[in-house]
């Protein structure tokens, strides 16, 4: 009788335990799936209407002859499962990555110029939006190129005129595929890019039109002549140079000096910001304006978008 009542008992505790438990696990699918469905994507084929970035202005225009060479950096954990500037969640292990100008999606070529690893990409987000970078490559597709332990690299980036009209296309009627797919049915597979071909070409417009850059070189003139005048008020000296780009590794700084090394007072500076080493290619110093504008235009058309002028 004794042995019964035990048994009865145990029993009892056992499937109290069970419910608890089962309540619990419940509770927190319940918990975890509200919070999954919090972000729901709604992507679109965006190119966009003029925008300013930290008092710079970008201008989103499409582009089919799109060949330039600058600095790549990458994004990943940050922002991944968040949505992109096109209503797409980003996702950091797919191949993808950010232009500031480039129409939503589209697909370009990248080639770290450091190795000629080259790579495929689906351009569907903005950035980056610091000077001296041209593309932000996912995690996934800095891993493939070599760049993510580095952070930084020199590369060249290239629209592929087939692919992006598709994706134009599948885009309109709502179809976002994975650039895999795409590459699939339009191109071979991909060769590695011999380096001493890499040309350089100047930045134009679809139609050869240069306003938009003629545009950004007043401003950007204009706003170091107005430092200028204030540094002669203040009885000031000062000294102008020109930062082709910035690099987290010397022999990315060395790489892209060699190919501009025609151009007199061309150096590296090496310089320490929050306890981290950048190599900086700069030209100069100058006293004068004027005597930067055959210098600076140079750089602009040979690919070097993220190239500034500063005072100090």
């Amino acid at each position: 009788m004794i042995k019964n009542i035990f048994n009865l008992a145990l029993v009892f505790f056992l499937f109290s335990c069970t419910s608890v438990e089962l309540a619990a696990n419940l509770s927190k699918k319940a918990l975890f799936k509200d919070k999954k469905s919090s972000i729901k994507s709604n992507p679109i084929f965006k190119i966009g209407n003029p925008y300013k970035v930290d008092k710079k202005m970008y201008f989103p225009k499409k582009n089919l002859n799109y060949d330039e060479k600058g600095i790549a950096s990458w994004y990943g954990p940050k922002f991944h499962g968040k949505l992109t500037a096109n209503g797409e969640i980003f996702n950091q292990y797919e191949l993808t990555a950010a232009h500031k100008t480039l129409p939503l999606p589209s697909a370009v070529k990248v080639t770290n110029l450091d190795n000629n690893l080259s790579l495929i990409l689906r351009v569907n987000d903005r950035g980056p939006f610091v000077n001296d970078r041209i593309i932000d490559l996912s995690y996934a597709s800095a891993k493939k190129l070599k760049l993510y332990n580095q952070g930084t690299g020199y590369v060249r980036v290239q629209i592929l005129r087939p692919e992006s009209i598709l994706l134009e296309k599948l885009a309109k009627k709502g179809q976002f595929p994975e650039i895999s797919h795409i590459t699939k049915k339009t191109t071979p597979p991909i060769k590695q890019v011999n380096y001493s071909n890499v040309s350089i070409k100047k930045i134009t417009g679809q139609n050869g039109d240069k306003s938009d850059i003629e545009i950004k070189k007043n401003i950007i003139f204009e706003d170091i002549e107005k430092k200028i005048q204030a540094m002669n008020i203040n009885q000031k000296k000062y000294k102008i140079w020109i930062q082709i780009a910035s690099f987290s590794t010397k022999n990315s700084a060395k790489m892209l000096k060699s190919k501009f090394d025609k151009i007199k007072k061309i150096n590296i500076k090496k310089v320490n910001i929050n306890g981290k080493t950048f190599y900086r290619v700069r030209v100069g110093p100058y006293s004068k304006v004027n005597d930067t504008k055959q210098v600076y235009n140079f750089l602009i058309n040979s690919g070097m978008e993220g190239t500034k002028i500063f005072v100090e």
